[in-house]
């Protein structure tokens, strides 16, 4: 069963229609969100994120690394990976679903 929440728009702002919030399945939006954290980021929970521009960002960073910070970060917040793979340019496709 997929979350249900209030969604953002490209700039991570709250989508609005008819001057009201917007909301929908969210779980895309908050797995592309944990990938965007740091952990710590969250006062409220502070072991989620994964920082994945840390990752990024560091030329020694193995894929494997990346596969796995974002396995664990995923798993962490209640998600199960179905399949996940990294191609050598980056881009990822990850197939995941919320556990119940």
């Amino acid at each position: 069963m997929a979350r249900q929440d209030i969604l953002l728009d490209d700039d991570n702002n709250f989508s609005t229609e008819d001057g009201d919030f917007v909301t929908g399945d969210s779980d895309d939006q908050h797995v592309e969100l944990l990938c965007q954290l740091q952990p710590g980021e969250l006062k409220e929970n502070p072991t989620i994120g994964i920082g994945l521009n840390k990752y990024l960002k560091k030329q020694s960073t193995s894929i494997n690394e990346i596969k796995q910070a974002i396995k664990v970060g995923i798993e962490a917040d209640g998600y199960s990976v179905n399949d996940f793979s990294i191609d050598s340019d980056g881009e990822f496709e990850l197939d995941y679903e919320l556990e119940e």
